[in-house]
């Protein structure tokens, strides 16, 4: 899910290969501004909100590190990543 997502609102992410939940979002094609469209999409779709300590690089380098944040926020055993 995680992954749709940010498929979704990172377009310089190549589409034509498979977006592994480890990849390194920033080296994939990730850049600031599309990073801001991927936090608002996951607050979105999950109803949190991302606290100023997990807004780092680190929180959003890959679609495994995002759905960990938001499992940890959220208090879920499993998410689809």
């Amino acid at each position: 899910m995680v992954v749709d997502l940010i498929r979704a609102q990172v377009p310089d992410i190549e589409a034509s290969r498979p977006l592994l939940s480890d990849a390194d979002l920033w080296s994939a094609g990730m850049d600031s501004l599309s990073s801001v469209a991927v936090i608002v999409a996951v607050e979105e779709q999950f109803g949190v909100e991302f606290p100023d300590e997990l807004l780092t690089r680190e929180v959003f380098s890959s679609a495994a590190a995002i759905a960990e944040a938001v499992r940890n926020m959220v208090g879920q055993d499993s998410m689809a990543v």
